[in-house]
């Protein structure tokens, strides 16, 4: 947290030294998810619960033991990656709007990506609203989406 909060006042000196918006996103991982607040006021966007993250792939796994073949593969040098990505490389500007879960998993199915989720940029500091983070929703789920919106997909690269 001290690192954290050492790098938020560099960004802060940087702006005010040079007038320069800093374009630097800091993505953190937690091991307490009671430290939650305090990221989210030293301007953290992007940050992984690791506590809850693994407590939900043991409960999935004890539940279904082959889906451990999935994260194996996830998980290893060699596998998929796990990406959000901006919406507008799913869907041309004048498609966004308000869609269901499933239109955007079939939108990354046509590039060969698997869609978990959606991240609404809105709701990014939005604790009830799980930071505006929705991991697989039901496929009737609507969100009005803008392109400021994120997909959250598992795929081979970035592009």
């Amino acid at each position: 947290m001290t690192t954290l909060l050492e790098i938020r006042q560099i960004f802060q000196e940087y702006k005010e030294e040079t007038g320069n918006p800093v374009t630097t996103e800091l993505v953190v991982e937690l091991a307490d998810s009671e430290e939650t607040d305090l990221v989210i006021k030293a301007g953290v966007q992007d940050f992984l619960l690791s506590n809850q993250f693994v407590s939900k792939i043991l409960a999935q796994v004890s539940q279904e033991p082959d889906v451990m073949l999935i994260y194996r593969n996830l998980f290893s040098a060699e596998g998929s990656e796990m990406y959000i990505k901006p919406i507008e490389l799913f869907f041309p500007p004048e498609k966004v709007g308000k869609l269901s879960f499933a239109d955007c998993v079939f939108a990354a199915q046509s590039r060969n990506e698997i869609c978990l989720g959606v991240k609404i940029a809105s709701q990014v500091q939005d604790k009830d609203n799980n930071f505006g983070i929705y991991l697989a929703p039901s496929l009737d789920a609507k969100f009005s989406l803008t392109l400021a919106d994120e997909l959250i997909t598992i795929a081979e690269d970035e592009t």
